[in-house]
């Protein structure tokens, strides 16, 4: 069957949303950048054959992982940053790569990353950097990409054989789900498996600091009034925020330069022991091993904030974590910010659904 030519009424109707989004784009409208994403992912979605949408989903994205995989290990993006906006041959970039890399691989690498997008191909075996190509040469992406690459692919990899041993059950604990079955660890949860595996640990949490990355911080004026409610009314002698389970401090420091000297009292990072260690906290901040579990030992903060931890776990660890909270507010006056995903009945973005399809967090 050949692919119509012909639009169907939902590729018409993207069309015509498309046009409108492209236009609040150009006048900097709040929100249509991310509206015209989504829109532009669904028109292509929608006009494409099915036999072109599993080419792209079975052979182009995994091919891509690999490559972005092996263009890590020989440092392929470190090599393009001396690359001229009018591009190099791939002989030339492969001198500059590690592990004395076969120029012909190099050269079969960036023809898929260019036609992925990642690069940019400016003539026959000419290659120059994108947006994109650039970001992937820092240690946080490049984290994110191993991490992704070789720890977490064999989770996806082993969804079959978990279910298949469930019955085709739904997990039901956080410490007998797909990682756990996949690392034969059942009994730990995720986090906990870090502290035996440090690497993995660090990776993560280097991840979660480019996840933040080109995203609307929560402290923005426009997402939490940070100024109206917190700073205002707050008491110079008690610690302003603390960050529970807040990794190696992306949100902390964020806030930080943000505000600058503008906050009335210090900044607590909490996560464990070997993922505080990762921090670089600037004047004002300070780091601390803690299991938010336990009961928090910093008392009477202006607010306890917690970023993407109600959707690891399921209710009842939650309200665990949430009263260990309780003893140390003062009331009237500490808050608890809570920054997650709520999943809707429909229309669920993908960075929401991918975190809960396979989730033992009930939805």
């Amino acid at each position: 069957m050949a692919a119509d030519p012909t639009p169907s009424k939902a590729a018409l109707s993207l069309l015509d949303n498309i046009a409108q989004l492209s236009n609040g784009f150009k006048n900097g409208e709040s929100g249509a950048r991310e509206g015209l994403l989504d829109a532009c992912r669904s028109l292509i979605s929608e006009v494409s054959h099915p036999s072109e949408n599993m080419l792209q989903i079975l052979w182009a994205q995994p091919a891509h992982l690999s490559t972005l995989w092996m263009a890590v290990e020989v440092k392929l993006f470190q090599a393009m940053r001396s690359v001229p906006d009018s591009g190099a041959s791939s002989l030339d970039i492969a001198k500059k790569c590690d592990k004395n890399v076969d120029p012909v691989i190099v050269a079969r690498m960036l023809r898929h990353l260019a036609a992925m997008g990642t690069v940019r191909e400016t003539g026959p075996d000419t290659f120059a950097n994108t947006p994109t190509s650039s970001a992937f040469a820092e240690q946080s992406y490049q984290d994110s990409i191993l991490y992704i690459a070789e720890d977490f692919q064999p989770v996806h990899h082993s969804m079959k054989s978990y279910f298949e041993q469930r019955d085709w059950k739904c997990p039901d604990s956080g410490l007998d789900a797909p990682f756990q079955h996949t690392y034969n660890c059942k009994g730990s949860h995720y986090f906990e498996y870090f502290q035996q595996n440090p690497e993995m640990g660090r990776r993560f949490a280097s991840m979660m600091g480019s996840w933040s990355k080109g995203r609307p911080r929560w402290f923005a004026e426009d997402y939490y009034p940070v100024q109206e409610r917190l700073i205002s009314g707050a008491e110079k002698d008690k610690p302003f925020l603390v960050d529970v389970g807040g990794g190696s401090g992306h949100d902390i420091e964020g806030l930080r330069e943000a505000f600058g000297g503008q906050l009335p009292g210090g900044l607590v990072l909490q996560d464990r022991p070997e993922i505080v260690e990762l921090a670089k906290l600037g004047p004002g901040a300070e780091a601390m091993p803690h299991d938010f579990m336990t009961e928090q030992p910093v008392k009477g903060a202006r607010a306890y904030y917690l970023h993407s931890i109600i959707q690891d776990w399921n209710d009842e660890v939650n309200t665990e974590i949430l009263k260990a909270i309780v003893p140390a507010m003062t009331k009237g006056y500490s808050k608890v910010l809570v920054n997650d995903f709520v999943v809707p009945d429909q229309g669920a973005h993908w960075v929401q659904s991918k975190f809960f399809a396979f989730s033992s967090v009930r939805v």
